[in-house]
């Protein structure tokens, strides 16, 4: 099994590059499915930037090492005009989640391939969810070829996360394939089943 993982903190940009953030916290990794052993020609990346202005940058990345490319995939189309749509984590789905330290309550971000989006808070494991009423609109930007399929998201969190530090998070990924099966992807998995929900999953900057 192939596992990367990377967590480091990046200087500030020099003050005369006015046009980045300053970089807090950047973590890339390589997404382990659940089932060791399934779907061996798929790869699965995330990259997570905390800056501390509140802003977070994520991206997910997948690539076929098979002939078929990523046709064993189910891939949404881009939509024309994406949406905040409701369980979108029943077909591919891309994942995030952020928690305060020593706090029970939680936030679920999730992106499609077609640009759709929601976000939710959770009182506790599992419980309470709810749409975040705060969040801004994020920037999703979908590349995609037979082989290669890269989502990048920005989202401002000021409106609604509480202080200014960075967050426990956890990146993951559902993939719903040809044949109706699906596979769960994670930076690691902590339980007796895929559970993204579990807070021993998350990583603690």
């Amino acid at each position: 099994m192939d596992l990367y993982c990377w967590l480091g903190r990046a200087p500030e940009e020099p003050k005369l590059k006015m046009a980045r953030h300053a970089v807090m916290t950047r973590q890339v990794c390589t997404l382990v499915p659940y089932e060791p052993r399934q779907k061996a020609n798929l790869l699965v990346s995330a990259e997570f930037v905390w800056h501390e202005e509140g802003i977070l940058e994520l991206s997910y990345g997948l690539r076929s090492r098979g002939k078929a490319g990523l046709n064993d995939v189910q891939m949404p189309s881009t939509a024309v005009s994406p949406q905040r749509c409701d369980e979108l984590w029943s077909n591919t789905c891309f994942e995030a989640f952020l928690a305060h330290p020593e706090q029970e309550n939680y936030w679920e971000l999730n992106v499609a391939p077609s640009g759709d989006w929601n976000l939710y808070s959770l009182e506790n494991y599992r419980n309470g969810l709810q749409p975040e009423l705060g969040v801004l609109l994020p920037a999703i930007s979908i590349h995609g070829g037979p082989k290669d399929f890269r989502c990048d998201v920005l989202l401002n969190l000021r409106p609604w996360w509480p202080g200014v530090s960075c967050p426990e998070f956890s990146l993951a990924a559902v993939m719903k394939h040809t044949d109706a099966s699906y596979s769960y992807w994670a930076i690691r998995h902590t339980g007796q089943g895929p559970d993204f929900h579990d807070r021993r999953s998350f990583i603690k900057p």
